[in-house]
């Protein structure tokens, strides 16, 4: 009887000790969404679902990984023009759809073939995700001139 009473106690431990282990790792980092050159309206519906995904998740954060393209609509980029369009989805999501500032971070990793935006769920305690491998800026040819944030705005 002692014996069985030593057993199940032992269990008790094990079973609390897996528990508190699961719960102290952080809930992995997970893509939400991704995209490249869509027009405003699309942008703006798939912000609107991350800031619902956001909202539910009061402790996590959401990352938006910006890459710039070699090209743009057929165009060689300007120096700039990646964080120029992107820097509307930050303040999209914080401006109109409420999610506190601190809770956005927005990284600019480089370029590869096609401007494009990934949106990451960052839970708290989660590491960011690793970026794609990239084409070495010196080997980007740009047009003349520094694109601003204000060519890149949404008429919404």
């Amino acid at each position: 009887m002692n014996l069985l009473k030593r057993i199940k106690a032992a269990s008790i431990i094990l079973a609390l000790t897996l528990s508190v282990a699961a719960s102290a790792s952080p809930a992995p980092t997970r893509p939400f969404d991704e995209f490249g050159d869509i027009n405003c309206e699309d942008e703006m519906a798939r912000l609107d679902n991350f800031a619902v995904s956001l909202q539910n998740e009061p402790s996590a954060k959401g990352l938006i990984v910006i890459y710039g393209g070699r090209r743009f609509r057929e165009r060689l980029p300007r120096q700039g023009e990646a964080a120029a369009r992107a820097a509307r989805l930050k303040t999209y999501l914080v401006e109109r759809r409420g999610i506190p500032k601190e809770r956005v971070m927005v990284v600019e990793w480089g370029y590869i073939e096609k401007w494009m935006v990934q949106l990451w769920i960052v839970p708290q305690g989660a590491t960011i995700p690793d970026r794609l491998p990239t084409i070495p800026v010196k080997e980007i040819k740009f047009r003349k001139g520094k694109a601003s944030p204000r060519e890149y705005r949404c008429q919404i």
